[in-house]
């Protein structure tokens, strides 16, 4: 098999940037608008973007920590499509770190005179205080950003040097990088989003919390590979078989998701102590509980069902469709996780919710486009290539 992958990377068209151009500018001037008339509301669906696209950019840094420390060849031929969409973290965490000031219109812990006179608070202090709290968010995006960084450049450092040591070393930094996800992302899911409601906790929250943003880590990486097979790019190595190991995971995970949520759920409503229960009750009454099914819907049965069978899986349509189903459904999920205190009568939507997403796609698009820009947008010198371009599933 001879296939010229040198110098092989994606240009952007001038329609295209102005598109995002104009994207960017209207979902920022509307959070402008936003922080004026509905302050809070916004900044609530600010927090919810900038999760949202850190998240994108964790799941893709981990799908390629994954598939490293399980030396996966198959996923070599994809490989650049998670490292552009990877550098979504920067973004993210970027958005977090100037939500930091906003901290006392988000978290009803950081104000001295309601932990006064609450003795659950009061005990939760110890964790719960501003300093400490900007200190955790800048070290998670720090430690993030870092690991990203290494994994990326390295991969691409390859393309030049040729070394066969170079994945050995990304391997390290992958095996590294998982451990630190595991314990920094448990930690910045209860800090940012838990902590809203600091009366109520899970002890799986965290767990929770990944099954989601890798599910639309994943989507987004699946997006990315069928559009560019779709233009043209990766018509020549990305084969069916590469499009069905992606639905499987797909597939995978949307089941892990539901696990982990009816874990919750379960035991939430068997052991039924008012202290946690009243976080279900909330998001089950006052239309909160159409969301609910939603979540459900979109997570899970959908893609449970259209993703079944193989055929379904190697389906480029059909594949490409419940990408963007699962993305809407972890839209849901995070908005029924944030929105609630925040709405206490009824979920609200309008351009409050609204801007701060157009916001988000535009950035990641952005980001995503320009990553795969400046990089050979097939690894040409990985030893494990040419077990890509012969997979079969």
């Amino acid at each position: 098999m001879t296939m010229n992958t040198d110098h092989l990377s994606v240009t952007i068209s001038r329609r295209t940037k102005w598109l995002l151009q104009l994207l960017a500018v209207a979902g920022l001037a509307g959070v402008a608008i936003g922080l004026v008339v509905a302050p809070q509301r916004t900044l609530a669906s600010s927090l919810l973007t900038g999760y949202y696209v850190l998240g994108v950019g964790l799941g893709a840094a981990l799908l390629i920590a994954l598939v490293s420390v399980s030396n996966a060849g198959w996923a070599t031929a994809i490989r650049r499509v998670p490292e552009a969409i990877a550098s979504n973290v920067y973004a993210g965490g970027v958005v977090m770190i100037l939500l930091l000031p906003a901290v006392h219109q988000l978290y009803e812990w950081s104000h001295a005179d309601v932990v006064s006179g609450d003795a659950v608070l009061q005990s939760k202090t110890f964790w719960l205080n501003v300093p400490f709290f900007s200190v955790r968010t800048v070290a998670y995006v720090l430690l993030w950003s870092l690991f990203t960084a290494l994994l990326v450049r390295t991969s691409r450092r390859q393309d030049v040097t040729g070394e066969v040591n170079l994945t050995l070393r990304n391997r390290r930094y992958a095996g590294l990088f998982i451990v630190v996800f595991a314990l920094t992302f448990w930690m910045a899911s209860m800090d940012w989003l838990m902590s809203l409601e600091p009366h109520w906790y899970s002890t799986i929250y965290g767990i929770y919390n990944f099954s989601g943003s890798f599910l639309a880590g994943l989507a987004v990486v699946t997006i990315g590979v069928i559009v560019l097979r779709r233009n043209g790019y990766l018509r020549e190595f990305v084969r069916e078989d590469h499009l069905h190991d992606l639905g499987r995971l797909l597939f995978a995970f949307s089941t892990f998701w539901m696990y982990i949520w009816f874990s919750q759920y379960l035991l939430i409503w068997y052991a039924n102590i008012p202290e946690e229960t009243i976080y279900f009750i909330k998001r089950e009454t006052a239309g909160w509980g159409t969301l609910t099914i939603l979540n459900i819907l979109f997570n899970w049965v959908i893609p449970f069902v259209a993703l079944m069978s193989q055929a379904g899986k190697r389906n480029e349509g059909l594949l490409l469709k419940i990408c963007f189903v699962i993305l809407l459904g972890h839209w849901i999920d995070l908005f029924w996780m944030i929105l609630p205190p925040f709405m206490p009568d009824a979920p609200q939507f309008s351009i409050w919710e609204v801007a701060p997403v157009v916001t988000g796609v535009a950035i990641v698009v952005t980001v995503t486009i320009r990553s795969l820009s400046r990089a050979n947008l097939i690894p040409a010198k990985d030893p494990m290539l040419m077990e890509s371009l012969g997979y079969h599933a």
